[in-house]
């Protein structure tokens, strides 16, 4: 169904009413629907009304998720509550109804906070997955809403930057300023936002990064927003020149930061780095190394043949 851009239709305005006057709407997993404008409220409560006469299977199969049941979840190997596989599973067709869920009407049910939780990250994940515009005032709201648990911040983030905008940069590019509650869940959705843009955003926090765990954070967006087998999951032709100038401005930033730091990130960038397969990496080491103490240099020399083998596969 195509996103209306001038209003909604007579028929859509119609099932907007129905939508709110048959269902008391308390509001979803993670926001109410207050939390979203009077537009796009109005303009996706109207499409799910219509969509849930269409395909009421899906409504129910999002609101019978078997995964955050403890029933079910507490016989797995990992007894832990998790929704993503399960949700990505329904496919494109479930997004209205996983919206409805987030932000609108939430499955009924008692649930535990980590069950809820492990819910509203399996739909910021599965719609995020999707990078359907339609879903871009709901994700946004969600990472602007009261602050939540840090893995339901971190998959709303994600859901922005996969989304990729102009204005979802801009929302997490604002978000990375120095002493944001929300610095670094923005930060990692920056690296889902494969843009140049996104990718100078990241090598600054990199260079500015006030402590290793910052700098680990950082590190390992740059290796997603980098990442070879992201890139070339994308498919060629177009996204081959502005892939390869993420790629190496990620590079170029990571052996920096290699440098800088001397903590547990040096592991985190090293990963990253090996996952941008980065031809330029070498080059960007022996550099480094040239001005390096005698310490680090040792350090760049075990990180070289780390990424020597990784271009080698």
């Amino acid at each position: 169904m195509r996103r209306m851009k001038h209003g909604l239709s007579a028929f859509a305005l119609a099932a907007t009413l129905l939508f709110g006057a048959g269902r008391a709407l308390a509001g979803g997993l993670a926001i109410a629907p207050a939390a979203l404008s009077d537009t796009a409220r109005a303009d996706l409560s109207g499409q799910i009304a219509a969509y849930r006469a269409q395909r009421p299977d899906l409504f129910d199969a999002v609101k019978n998720v078997q995964g955050v049941r403890p029933e079910v979840y507490k016989r797995a190997r990992k007894p832990a509550p998790e929704a993503t596989r399960e949700l990505r599973a329904l496919g494109p067709a479930a997004l209205l109804p996983m919206l409805e869920a987030l932000a609108f009407d939430a499955p009924p049910g008692s649930r535990t906070e980590a069950e809820s939780d492990a819910f509203a990250v399996g739909l910021l994940e599965a719609i995020g997955h999707l990078r359907d515009a339609r879903s871009g005032p709901v994700v946004r709201a969600v990472l602007e809403s009261a602050p939540k648990s840090a893995e339901v911040m971190r998959a709303a983030a994600e859901a922005v930057g996969k989304l990729c905008s102009d204005a979802d940069l801009a929302l997490l590019t604002k978000h990375t300023k120095p002493g944001d509650k929300m610095r670094d869940p923005a930060t990692l959705g920056l690296g889902e936002c494969r843009r140049p843009e996104a990718a100078s955003t990241l090598a600054s926090l990199m260079a500015s990064a006030p402590d290793d765990a910052s700098a680990e954070v950082t590190a390992k967006a740059l290796g997603t927003i980098g990442s070879s087998w992201a890139w070339k999951a994308m498919g060629p032709g177009a996204h081959q020149p502005t892939g390869a100038e993420v790629r190496a401005l990620a590079a170029r930033a990571l052996v920096d930061g290699f440098v800088k730091q001397k903590g547990q990130s040096r592991n985190r960038i090293a990963k990253s780095l090996t996952m941008l397969e980065e031809t330029s990496t070498p080059k960007l080491i022996a550099n480094a190394r040239a001005s390096a103490d005698s310490e680090t240099a040792a350090a760049l020399d075990v990180l070289a043949r780390r990424v020597q083998r990784s271009l080698a596969r």
